[in-house]
């Protein structure tokens, strides 16, 4: 069966060339240019679509949307100043991060000495934009008035308890910060902070 779809697809490769129609079924042969045959020059063409349908796959929307993302989510360097270390595995979404639409987030969730403890989720959409996908969003909890950081085209923030949380759009990335410490004040100061550093990892228009 293998043989009979290479005698396909070489069919399909030599349209038009004459003077093949009795030659073996064999694709080696094929590279035996008869007199006046196609000259590998004349197959150039075919090789040199298919390279500018790769590279256009390589750079279509769905690629920038997932390197977004990924740029946006904060590294060990980022939080060096915060004392954190990285947990084993990510916290389960809850709270606020429930209400965020479905996608593919990526993030993780630092703890810090004191017991509070940080994850970030970043989603990215590819029909709408993080800010429209913002507008629809609504957490439980009381809301959070937290100015909007250099780099973010919208924020909104609510305290659910002592977990505060705060979505910040930019582009087609949705970045979601959530801190659980002792108290609401405390998760909320240094939602503050965070944010600001976040929202400077955002793709920029």
């Amino acid at each position: 069966m293998r043989h009979g779809g290479m005698v396909v697809l070489a069919a399909v490769v030599l349209t038009g060339l004459t003077g093949c129609a009795d030659r073996p079924n064999d694709l080696e042969t094929y590279y035996d240019k008869p007199a006046g045959g196609a000259s590998p020059a004349q197959s150039a063409p075919a090789t040199s679509s298919s390279a500018e349908v790769h590279q256009a796959a390589a750079n279509g929307p769905v690629n920038h949307v997932a390197d977004d993302v990924s740029a946006a989510v904060l590294t060990k360097s980022d939080l060096a100043s915060e004392g954190v270390r990285e947990a084993a595995a990510r916290a389960a979404n809850g709270s606020c991060f429930d209400a965020v639409p479905a996608g593919d987030p990526r993030g993780s969730t630092w703890l810090y000495t004191s017991g509070s403890s940080l994850t970030q989720q970043v989603t990215g959409y590819l029909d709408r934009t993080a800010a429209q996908v913002l507008a629809a969003v609504d957490c439980d909890g009381q809301p959070l008035t937290v100015a909007r950081p250099a780099g973010a085209e919208a924020a909104r923030a609510w305290c659910d308890g002592s977990t505060c949380t705060v979505l910040l759009a930019g582009g087609h990335v949705l970045s979601g910060l959530q801190v659980t410490a002792s108290t609401a004040t405390r998760a909320a100061d240094a939602l503050k902070g965070l944010a600001v550093l976040a929202a400077g990892k955002l793709p920029q228009s």
